[in-house]
């Protein structure tokens, strides 16, 4: 082992060392000493030990040993002294770091421009400082005893620094792929000494291998994050464009095959950002234009044989596969003007299966979309008020034991369902007083004693008592086939699409579904001589979420949404491209109980499934989340709490934990000690879904355990069990919808009564049977007190219903009752998004 004292007798062979203080060149060990004249007779017993060992040689360069990656981290940090020779001393850190003998030459060089000295103390104190810069201080990692010495700057080639010796492992790892051990030896390089030279290069090195390594492995989005973050520091890094295109030309014909075009334009806009003369971003635009100027050729085609639709179909998808083509915009324009197509975001349709067989969103929207009543409710104002647009006159005789009717005889150019005759309804009417009838109602027959025509285009109805309304009596469409058969053959008009038979209260019809979007289509086409054209197709768009629906409404994948949470109202009234119209009446939630339900006969337990809900703290934290208008409100009735029939002295009622346990407790004891599990069949309205979650904890809190039914078409297919369902209904005549309400699904029939309690049966045949609007409304607010209290319903809260449009759509109503209101009359001006917008993923 190499000792001290040889070490030292060493560096005075290669250099001529002297221990001569005085003299300025000389080395000096301990410096703290040098003042103190070395004993004659000391000094003759160092050079005779000195003698008596052998000198070790210093290790040369080539045989250092680069320190391992632990040696690195764990042990004392060194620097490597290369003499002239090529041997090496290894030492502890110098200063000034980096580049020391470079610092160190400039220091000298730029003491000879130092202020001419005054006397000659100055002189020599100059001379003694310019003395100092031609020796280097250093001292030995293992000379515990006289570890410090000072050594010419003349004798040394080169100073390798613990950095440099970081740099040199790290290049190491590179060659063997360790590219993980690489990354924290740079960490700790940029910890030790910021900004070291060859530091940035190797972090360039290392994003660049790192792409390599997931392009390899096929993880293209992490190989194109590492070309961008190499290419936001060097631009200009060699092999970089070359990698950038073969990832992103991969990730692009991925997108294609999955016909993603709107991904593909997103990657092939990131490359063209980095490196616009790519030879891929060439190649992916002139594949684009070319298959999209294929299409609009297509496109061109079928217009001159005045397929309409397949050219509008054919532009749309252009525009998709490349919305920068030039001449996609005079196409779009052109087509849509003549056959005018709104796209609109829904988060389901009504196609769909669901075990979730009443009324929802998306049914109530298809009703509306597709059939016409004969009387349909145009607005609210505590009551109803009706119009028809087959019937132009109306008119109650005989204290109102007949009415006589007289139907429009022509119809403007933009209506979109058939020619309606006396015949078609009277057919239709008899049907439904004709026992064993596929459409026979037998509370319609209670009403309607007979119904006869009058003339083509009258007909008259006699009563055997008279209702409330006879426009809520008659309100149903006429769902049956015209008996004016040629309602398609106008001359010059479209051909009628296939699918759905057409009815004599047709209004759109469905033409097609096809990836989940459903396309509707007018039931008559408007004829080919019109100046301007109504809305002639609508497709319903379904998104996942309400977030990837506002992004297709943002992005121009559709110009309306007909459903828009209330607590997001805000953002699109502030918006310049968009208009927010607020529905005339507020979506309701309630909790209805399955009166075939064991468990759910026991009051107690409808009590306490009530009382452990913290309504107020559902509506405005899970479902307005805050919103700052007045979008919700407790109620205590299935109702619109506008109408004049809701009674607003019914209290609402107050949540208690305390109550809703104690309740619990006592139906436990009547189910015999133990609660079944519930099943619960919700409403697929997100809302709806999200605010069950939070009863569903609830109700977990006093014992009870219920579960939601999967809202997926395979729960439909079961046979279904529930307990609890979680409805959203809008009624606008409660006396007459309340009863059909109650038996869930099974009708206003007197057979339907049969499953609910003597007490109730015998307050809606009251109620049905009342003969003036005053009782009606008096016995409906009792009726409304009594499920109240004995907790049959739970009325949750009411909700406002907004729908949002584009600002190019023109012609909807202001206050419409249902999304599709006045549809017709919808004015869709021509609309291209900007091309950025398309080029977003």
């Amino acid at each position: 082992m190499r000792t001290y004292r040889n070490l030292f007798l060493t560096l005075l062979v290669l250099f001529g060392f002297s221990f001569i203080v005085d003299h300025p060149f000389a080395i000096a060990q301990n410096e703290k000493k040098a003042d103190t004249k070395p004993d004659s007779a000391t000094q003759e017993t160092k050079n005779e030990d000195s003698d008596s060992n052998e000198v070790e040689i210093l290790p040369k360069l080539e045989e250092m040993q680069i320190p391992t990656v632990e040696e690195l981290l764990k042990k004392p940090p060194v620097d490597w002294v290369v003499l002239e020779n090529d041997s090496v001393l290894v030492v502890e850190p110098i200063y000034p770091r980096p580049d020391t003998l470079g610092k160190l030459d400039l220091a000298l060089k730029e003491s000879y421009n130092w202020p001419k000295p005054k006397s000659k103390e100055e002189i020599d104190e100059q001379r003694k400082m310019r003395a100092d810069m031609n020796f280097i201080q250093i001292t030995l990692v293992d000379d515990k005893e006289n570890p410090e010495y000072r050594i010419q700057r003349k004798s040394v080639k080169e100073v390798i620094h613990h950095e440099d010796q970081i740099i040199k492992r790290i290049d190491l790892l590179f060659q063997e792929k360790d590219l993980k051990t690489a990354f924290e030896l740079l960490l700790v390089l940029d910890r030790k000494h910021r900004d070291w030279p060859g530091f940035d290069q190797r972090q360039n090195q290392l994003l660049l291998l790192e792409a390599q390594d997931k392009q390899q492995s096929k993880q293209y989005l992490n190989a194109l994050a590492y070309v961008q973050d190499l290419h936001s520091r060097a631009p200009k890094y060699p092999g970089l464009s070359k990698l950038a295109g073969e990832i992103i030309d991969v990730m692009i014909s991925q997108a294609v095959q999955e016909k993603a075009y709107r991904k593909a334009h997103y990657y092939l806009k990131r490359l063209e950002l980095m490196f616009p003369q790519q030879e891929t971003v060439t190649k992916w635009k002139a594949a684009f234009l070319n298959e999209s100027n294929s299409i609009l050729k297509a496109a061109e085609q079928a217009a001159s044989q005045q397929q309409y639709p397949q050219a509008i179909h054919a532009v749309s998808t252009a525009v998709v596969i490349w919305p920068a083509n030039p001449k996609l915009r005079e196409s779009l324009l052109r087509y849509q003007k003549r056959y005018p197509v709104i796209n609109v975001g829904v988060l389901e349709t009504a196609l769909e299966e669901t075990p979730y067989f009443l009324e929802r969103e998306s049914t109530r929207r298809h009703r509306t979309l597709t059939q016409i009543p004969l009387f349909e409710v145009t607005r609210v104002n505590q009551t109803p008020h009706y119009q028809s647009r087959f019937l132009e006159q109306w008119e109650p005789t005989d204290l109102g034991r007949r009415a006589d009717f007289i139907l429009r005889q022509s119809y403007s150019p933009w209506e979109s369902h058939p020619p309606l005759i006396a015949a078609d309804i009277t057919k239709y009417l008899r049907e439904k007083i004709t026992p064993g009838t596929a459409k026979y109602d037998e509370r319609f027959d209670s009403y309607v004693r007979s119904v006869s025509s009058t003339g083509p285009f009258t007909f008259r109805v006699y009563f055997d008592r008279v209702p409330l309304r006879t426009e809520w009596l008659l309100s149903d469409p006429v769902d049956s086939p015209p008996i004016w058969q040629n309602i398609s053959t106008v001359s010059g008009s479209e051909p009628s699409p296939a699918g759905d038979e057409i009815l004599a209260s047709s209004r759109f019809i469905v033409d097609h579904q096809h990836e989940g979007i459903v396309s509707y289509r007018r039931a008559v086409p408007e004829p080919a001589d019109q100046r301007e054209y109504s809305v002639a197709q609508i497709n319903e768009v379904p998104y996942p979420s309400f977030e990837k629906s506002f992004q297709g409404l943002l992005l121009g994948e559709v110009s309306a949404l007909a459903f828009l949470p209330a607590r997001l109202v805000s953002y699109f009234q502030d918006s310049q491209e968009f208009n927010v119209v607020q529905s005339a009446i507020p979506l309701t939630h309630v909790l209805q109980f399955n009166p075939e339900s064991k468990p759910m006969e026991i009051v107690e337990l409808r009590r306490a499934l009530a009382y452990a809900i913290d309504r107020q703290k559902i509506l405005s934290e899970t479902l307005l989340q805050g919103s700052r208008l007045l979008n919700g409100r407790l109620i205590t009735a299935p109702y619109f709490t506008g109408l004049q029939v809701y009674n607003q002295q019914v209290p609402q009622r107050e949540y208690s934990f305390p109550l809703a346990v104690a309740l619990a407790v006592a139906s436990q004891k009547k189910l015999g000690g133990k609660f079944p599990t519930l099943r619960m069949l919700c409403d697929p309205n997100p809302e709806a879904q999200a605010a069950a979650q939070e009863m569903i904890k609830a109700w977990s809190q006093i014992g009870l355990k219920v579960v939601l039914i999967p809202n997926t078409a395979e729960a439909g297919k079961e046979n279904l069990q529930w307990d609890i369902v979680y409805r959203t209904v809008a009624m606008t005549e409660p006396v007459m919808e309340l009863w059909p309400f109650l038996t869930v699904g099974k009708g206003a029939q007197i057979e339907s009564l049969e499953i609910l309690p003597d007490w109730m049966r015998l307050s809606l045949i009251e109620l049905d049977e009342a003969t003036d609007w005053e009782s009606a409304t008096a016995l409906i607010k009792k009726l409304q007190q009594q499920l109240y209290s004995m907790a049959h319903i739970i009325p949750l809260w009411e909700i406002d219903q907004f729908h949002v449009f584009r600002k190019n759509i023109k012609g909807y109503a202001d206050r419409p009752l249902n999304f599709y209101d006045n549809i017709e009359q919808w004015i869709p001006e021509p609309f291209y998004p900007e091309v950025e917008s398309f080029t977003q993923k």
